[in-house]
């Protein structure tokens, strides 16, 4: 399958920049895929939105450019030959551009995308094991060695791949992806269109153990059997082995368009409110909230009873031990907002060079 320019305008939402160089040619450009800037060759698209790409664009021939208006007159005066072959689309925002035509090219190019339109009948794998209890949608598709337990149901048009598992009482909403391994542990419940990567597992006991003591000596380890849930909203994404605890005995709770990367671990009460991002290795301990559209990078730590404010950036590899407000930057061991951290590195780093030159 490939795509005209008009197709890619309309669906960008840009303006073709270079029309007069490309004269008639423009009708006769199809792109089939999107490839990186620098191996791209005529039946490609590509972009071009970050200076870091500077030397890329000197071997790039692709078929469409997407672009942004700053790049523009000095591509055009470089008298690269792209200015003339490629139809060159400037969007205001390149990035959210990229990402609305993923998903175009997802549904023609891709087998695990599920951007069509859901399946007209039910399809389940004669291995896979249903109790009678249980409730199938419409649609729904339910792959190899998967097991569906008694009281659980499954939303129209979602779809199991091989391997997942559904437990007691769990609802899975509508037009949700499942990818191989998954697990959901009793009780726990999926909104509509939730995306959940291989290995992942939802509604698992939280890490909680009461000390037993003979005096003050530690003789053993009670275990706090979890009977609360999971419960999450609409429009998610979780990534590959991706562990979200249950609730001791309420819930936790991740909010509609939540977006967690791979190897997130969600404590047992957390709260991730609506749209919060999540980068890969971070653990969020028991009872920690974070706001919405929050941002928190990779390798972070977060302790318990913690929140991150409404709008907050934790950066990467950033241990929170207090509240960060809305809207504020927070980054460090332990976190500090970012204006004080770089200032006691500079301060450390003038101190430092004092030091040295009272040593010589």
């Amino acid at each position: 399958m490939s795509f005209s320019v008009s197709q890619i305008l309309e669906w960008s939402g840009g303006r073709l920049a270079n029309a007069e160089a490309l004269g008639g040619k423009v009708d006769e450009i199809r792109v089939e895929r999107p490839m990186p800037l620098g191996i791209s060759r005529s039946t490609d698209l590509a972009f071009f939105y970050n200076k870091a790409y500077e030397g890329e664009a000197r071997t790039a021939d692709p078929g469409i450019l997407i672009t942004a208006e700053p790049f523009l007159k000095p591509l055009e005066a470089s008298g690269h030959p792209i200015w003339r072959r490629a139809a060159v689309i400037s969007c205001v925002d390149p990035y959210l551009a990229m990402a609305l035509l993923s998903e175009k090219f997802a549904a023609a190019l891709s087998s695990v995308a599920h951007v069509e339109t859901i399946a007209l009948e039910t399809e389940v794998h004669p291995s896979a094991v249903l109790d009678a209890s249980a409730t199938i949608g419409a649609g729904v598709r339910i792959g190899a060695h998967c097991v569906i337990e008694a009281g659980a149901r499954i939303g129209d048009g979602s779809v199991l791949y091989p391997g997942c598992y559904i437990g007691p009482e769990a609802v899975v909403g509508g037009r949700c992806v499942l990818f191989p391994g998954v697990t959901l542990y009793e009780w726990t419940q999926l909104g509509d269109r939730v995306r959940i990567h291989a290995g992942s597992v939802l509604g698992s006991d939280g890490f909680g153990y009461a000390q037993r003591r003979d005096g003050k000596q530690v003789t053993g380890h009670q275990k706090i059997f979890h009977l609360g849930r999971v419960v999450v909203g609409n429009d998610v994404e979780l990534g590959a082995n991706v562990c979200v605890d249950r609730g001791t005995f309420g819930e936790t709770r991740i909010g509609n368009n939540v977006k967690l990367d791979n190897d997130v671990h969600v404590g047992h009460n957390a709260i991730l409110e609506e749209g919060a991002v999540v980068c890969g290795g971070t653990a969020l301990a028991g009872r920690a909230q974070i706001g919405r559209f929050a941002f928190v990078g990779g390798l972070t730590g977060i302790t318990n009873d913690v929140r991150i404010g409404d709008g907050a950036s934790v950066g990467a590899v950033t241990l929170v031990t207090k509240d960060v407000p809305a809207g504020s930057t927070a980054v460090g061991v332990p976190a500090r907002e970012y204006r004080e951290h770089f200032k006691i590195h500079a301060l450390l780093n003038r101190m430092l060079r004092k030091g040295g030159n009272k040593d010589e």
